[in-house]
């Protein structure tokens, strides 16, 4: 009986350690196919949208104030109002989905596509409950996923100081 509970729990362990290292990888697979797929319900399954608006809105914000401190708090307000507005736009289960499957900008089909290329990509763990998808090269700007339940969510994209490239 000792050594079926030993190995009871040793089988417990290889399946929480692999599911801890493959599930980021998995869900971003499932994005990423669900998107190619159009779709959106599968998609939104791995995005908080309320979080992630949020979450995004604060960085847009700041920035938007910091360079418009010389305008007073009128100019602060516009500032504010365009953030949201922009958020509100894109932060939306077409916006993640063209983000996903690298589909063309229906607004800009001159500009390409917007690409989220696996290979230039790696996981890095923030802890137990939270994963950041982040460039191999080092450059700024990361995918932030948390811990959901036994999945993982889109709660956070942190923006490049000066813009994507």
């Amino acid at each position: 009986m000792k050594r079926i509970l030993i190995a009871l729990a040793l089988i417990a362990a290889v399946a929480a350690g692999g599911w801890y290292w493959a599930s980021p990888w998995w869900t971003l697979q499932s994005m990423k196919n669900a998107a190619e797929a159009r779709d959106i319900d599968a998609l939104s399954r791995h995005v908080d949208y309320p979080v992630l608006r949020e979450n995004v809105k604060r960085q847009l914000r700041a920035r938007m104030e910091s360079g418009v401190q010389d305008r007073g708090v009128l100019g602060k307000l516009v500032a504010g109002g365009i953030a949201e507005q922009l958020v509100d736009i894109a932060i939306t289960p077409e916006g993640m989905r063209i983000i996903f499957a690298a589909a063309p900008l229906a607004a800009e089909p001159a500009r390409g596509r917007v690409k989220l290329k696996a290979s230039d990509m790696t996981v890095r763990r923030d802890g137990i409950g939270s994963f950041r998808m982040v460039r191999k090269d080092g450059k700024p700007g990361a995918l932030i996923f948390r811990l959901k339940g036994a999945g993982w969510m889109l709660t956070d994209i942190e923006l490049p100081p000066q813009g994507l490239d």
